[in-house]
């Protein structure tokens, strides 16, 4: 189901800020470690769950740098639903309809997505040339911080496989335990 995605080390996608290595390996470790998780999200208390999760989130996202990633980027894509299409369209001075043709297609849910992988908006060095345009589910991943985490848990377990920072608030919380 998931395409091979390269080995990323943790080091390489730490930031300037923090040298020290959160695991490597940590693809394979997440990979092993879905049960955990999943048994974890299963038996949480949301309510405290949902209270702790923005402080790791912002802990994930001080250590790891996602412009050193963009595995997300990479190889998924978002949804692009009506907001985003006429935002995008917009900035990029195109009709909806040509925005529509040029860059996207109905996947099985019946949801936009983009037509190819990479996205055609990632530049040069992992950065997005429309980030202050970018579709909501962009905006939003991954999703660390807010009820979506558990809400959608085989979303959260699939995220984990191939983000560092979903990776890294799963063993937060774990770990916690």
């Amino acid at each position: 189901m998931f395409s091979t995605l390269p080995n990323v080390s943790l080091l390489n996608l730490m930031s300037n800020r923090e040298h020290r290595v959160i695991s490597a390996g940590w693809e394979k470790k997440s990979a092993n470690r879905q049960k955990i998780y999943k048994r974890y999200l299963d038996k949480a208390n949301k309510n405290v769950l949902l209270k702790k999760l923005p402080a790791i989130h912002e802990e994930a996202f001080s250590k790891i740098d996602c412009l050193q990633c963009a595995n997300c980027c990479k190889n998924y894509s978002p949804r692009f639903k009506t907001p985003d299409i006429k935002r995008i369209s917009k900035h990029l001075k195109m009709r909806e309809s040509d925005f529509i043709e040029t860059y996207l297609k109905v996947d099985e849910d019946g949801d936009f997505v983009g037509k190819s992988t990479p996205c055609p908006f990632l530049g040069e060095n992992n950065f997005c040339s429309i980030y202050d345009h970018r579709p909501s589910d962009c905006h939003r991943f991954p999703y660390t911080d807010e009820d979506v985490f558990f809400k959608r848990q085989q979303l959260s377990l699939k995220n984990s496989t191939f983000c560092p920072i979903t990776y890294y608030v799963l063993e937060k919380l774990v770990a916690a335990e």
